[in-house]
């Protein structure tokens, strides 16, 4: 019996004892208490189910519990959901997301995520705005795993699906301001009702996020990180028939936030001037940069950056329409889709007085529409189904200008170009044309009144047609380091990258014809407890690596990635539905993933950045806890552990990396949460709450070596508030109450004598009042 046929079979038994032990029947007693968990309504499988009955690993956050939380983007859901990873270099745009160790650390935006991320049914399939502004949220639901069978395209990690709260026929008003430390001031506001009874309603909704930086530049006092952002929604719910719903939606906004500022670390001991240690580097004042000398300051909030504009400018307009036929036996729903996004960013790379490496021009303009017609079977028999087409098309182009060692220029009031010691500014220039065709249709059957089998099959048609083109020219003078690119000298990475002269943008076609699958057996214990296995087939788009600046090395392409994703797990309730219980055992079958590295340069100067294909498995275990042990008293607890290693990787620069654990991939997250509320008197209501999370060392390389590497931390956040019967609501919070500081993220640029690290927030503190109808 092989690996993987053992760690299934093992989970399966294993889950299936502890059912079988901990399964109990309901007692009345918790219901007249009214003590029961409410039951959490998901839409993983393209209908409204009960998530205790869906075959799948979920994790589901309800719009209350992302305001505690104080979730106000994407990026803070990994507070929240162990085994989830997601990193950003800079502010609202371009993340890296991981799930369970499935993910790909390239944050340029050609790059689609190995973890789908949809809102309202849309997938996003750039990840150019994905870190945008989340508000007036319903739920989020995370998916664990392959989901390449119901939902858009290279979802071998898994699903992060956003819903937003509908329009409806009732009036509905709410409103919420924060006040905080770092001059914060988020105002979130929406509301709606009937316009015509029982015909038409309404939703408007509005969010404005504004907080100074909480980092400083040394250089002329202004704050870094600062938050910027606004956006709005409105919503038209028509439904001319019982059977029949038209829902539009419109929403757009902007964000003027600051470049994510981040320290230099140096590489070579100040006093001695051999190179450093990985600790010494993590240290922050032993090392210096070989080349300036520049030694980073103490204070991990004190930076010290010679780009006095630094800026992240997005721009985000999207309009969605569903038509949803609910006939007798079959409803049918059209989604079509437009997304629009344009990011403007200017920063500083080595972020020291010194201008080292800049990226004055990135600009990044995408362009996607999506179609989906799906029908579902609509009936209370054994057989329940759907299928559907889905088709979507984007145009991504890309301008980014890498301006590289300017300080060695001998008249700063004018240009100059010396490729020999890397003196020069290169200029990327991209469009990539993704169109995705696909056809899938899913089944349950229930073979008897306990044993239900699920078979999914999608077949995709994708294809990406590439122009690529980097040329090199003189750094710009003092006088306007943003200008773009003037007198193109050489053409690095082009048709013929051996000839250094201007030639004509390389043109690449890629494309990926290949079905996806998903089977299914779920095992009602009893009416409070189910055991489910799976497995599932999920696939990735090959393509070019766009991150490519500076030779032909790295201009190449890669292969489609495919995961084999085994699954068992056991959802039960408990006590009479006062306890939730969720456990599931894994195993990847992960062959070909695309490792994306900015690594050092041996001959010096550039660093390169490289895509490349590696081989991997990934086995682990998660246990989700919800219990409501006494009236008023809310308990969460969840843990992942994960084991993901390279078994296959050879860099032919670095070496061979087999054995090594994967980039994002920690071998252990925990996340818990604990609320109390009571009855002050008949109006006023109390309540006092707490959350963590914990995370082992991840590492940033395949190298696994230090400093590309963020030891294990924690955080925690308190919150207490009152509540009037009114709808008034009052909430002090504090966020990271120890004010740990630790690495989030990090770039070896070391051949230009630095790293690039990326740090949490500090902690922060304010109050919030809310106010619902």
């Amino acid at each position: 019996m092989s690996m993987r046929h053992r760690t299934v079979a093992s989970s399966t038994a294993l889950l299936a004892a502890l059912g079988l032990s901990l399964a109990s029947p309901a007692v009345a007693a918790g219901e007249e208490q009214g003590l029961q968990l409410d039951e959490i309504i998901v839409t993983a499988q393209k209908r409204g189910e009960n998530i205790q009955e869906v075959p799948i690993s979920i994790t589901a956050l309800g719009g209350e519990a992302l305001e505690l939380q104080g979730v106000r983007n994407g990026l803070d859901l990994t507070r929240s959901v162990p085994g989830l990873q997601i990193n950003n270099l800079f502010q609202s745009s371009n993340p890296t997301i991981f799930l369970r160790g499935v993910g790909v650390n390239d944050y340029n935006a050609a790059s689609s995520g190995a973890v789908g991320v949809t809102v309202d049914d849309v997938f996003l399939n750039s990840g150019v705005g994905q870190l945008f502004a989340v508000f007036d949220v319903d739920r989020v639901e995370v998916l664990k795993g392959p989901q390449g069978t119901l939902y858009g395209r290279n979802t071998t990690g898994g699903v992060i699906n956003y819903t937003t709260r509908r329009p409806g026929f009732s009036p509905d008003f709410s409103a919420s301001v924060t006040a905080g430390r770092f001059n914060q001031i988020f105002f979130d506001a929406a509301g709606g009702g009937t316009l015509i009874d029982d015909t038409l309603a309404a939703r408007a909704s509005l969010t404005v996020k504004r907080r100074d930086g909480w980092a400083t530049n040394l250089q002329d006092s202004r704050d870094i990180n600062g938050i910027e952002t606004y956006a709005g929604r409105l919503q038209f719910l028509l439904t001319p028939s019982p059977d029949l719903e038209i829902h539009n939606k419109i929403e757009g906004g902007k964000s003027r936030s600051s470049a994510l500022g981040h320290q230099s670390m140096g590489t070579v001991n100040a006093r001695t001037g051999r190179p450093c240690t990985g600790e010494e580097i993590l240290a922050r004042t032993i090392c210096a940069n070989p080349i300036t000398h520049y030694i980073a300051n103490q204070d991990v909030d004190a930076l010290n950056t010679n780009v006095l504009d630094n800026y992240e400018n997005l721009d985000n307009f999207a309009d969605r329409l569903s038509v949803i036929h609910d006939g007798d036996d079959v409803n049918v729903t059209s989604i079509t889709a437009y997304v629009y996004n344009k990011r403007d960013l200017n920063t500083d790379v080595d972020y020291s007085p010194y201008a080292v490496a800049e990226l004055p021009l990135w600009k990044e303009t995408s362009r996607q529409v999506s179609q989906e017609l799906r029908f579902t079977s609509n009936g209370e028999g054994p057989f329940k189904w759907v299928a559907g087409l889905y088709y979507l098309q984007e145009e991504l182009s890309s301008l980014t200008n890498f301006s590289v060692l300017r300080e060695l220029n001998p008249d700063r009031t004018k240009p100059f170009f010396d490729p020999a010691n890397s003196v020069l500014m290169l200029e990327r220039v991209f469009t990539q044309r993704t169109s995705s065709k696909a056809i899938f249709a899913q089944a349950d059957y229930e073979l008897t009144d306990r044993l239900t089998a699920t078979a999914g099959l999608r077949y995709t048609d994708d294809r990406k047609k590439l122009s690529f083109i980097t040329y090199g020219g003189p750094v710009n003078p003092d006088t306007n380091p943003r200008a773009r690119l003037r007198d193109r000298l050489i053409g690095f990475v082009d048709a013929n990258p051996s000839n250094m002269t201007i030639d004509l943008p390389s043109r690449t076609v890629t494309d990926l014809k290949k079905p996806t699958w998903r089977l299914a057996l779920a095992y009602e214990l009893d009416e409070n407890a189910n055991l489910y296995t799976s497995y599932s087939r999920g696939v990735r788009a090959g393509g070019y690596n766009t991150g490519a600046l500076f030779n032909g090395i790295e201009f190449n392409a890669v292969d489609n990635e495919s995961i084999d994703a085994y699954e068992s797990g056991l959802k039960t309730d408990l006590l009479d539905r006062r306890v939730r219980l969720n456990m599931a055992g894994f195993y990847y079958d992960y062959r070909n993933l695309q490792v994306f590295s900015l690594e050092p340069n041996p001959a010096g100067g550039v660093p390169l950045q490289r895509l490349q294909n590696a081989d991997a498995d990934i086995y682990g275990a998660e246990i989700e806890i919800q219990a409501r042990p006494v009236q008023g008293l809310d308990l969460t607890f969840g843990a992942a552990y994960v084991h993901a290693t390279y078994t296959d990787f050879i860099d032919p620069i670095r070496g061979d990396f087999k054995g090594n654990t994967l980039d994002k991939a920690p071998r252990l997250q925990m996340s818990g949460s604990a609320t109390y509320s009571a009855d002050l008197s008949l109006d006023w209501t109390g309540r006092v709450g707490a959350d963590f999370s914990y995370q082992s060392k991840v590492n940033f390389s395949a190298t696994n070596q230090v400093p590309m590497a963020g030891d294990r931390h924690g955080e925690v956040n308190l919150h207490m508030g009152v509540a009037h019967s009114s709808g008034i609501d009052f909430t002090l919070f504090v966020r990271n109450v120890g004010d740990k500081r630790y690495l989030t993220d990090m770039n070896d640029l070391s051949s230009l004598g630095f790293y690039f690290p990326v740090y949490n927030e500090p902690r922060t503190y304010g109050l919030t009042v809310r106010y619902k109808l």
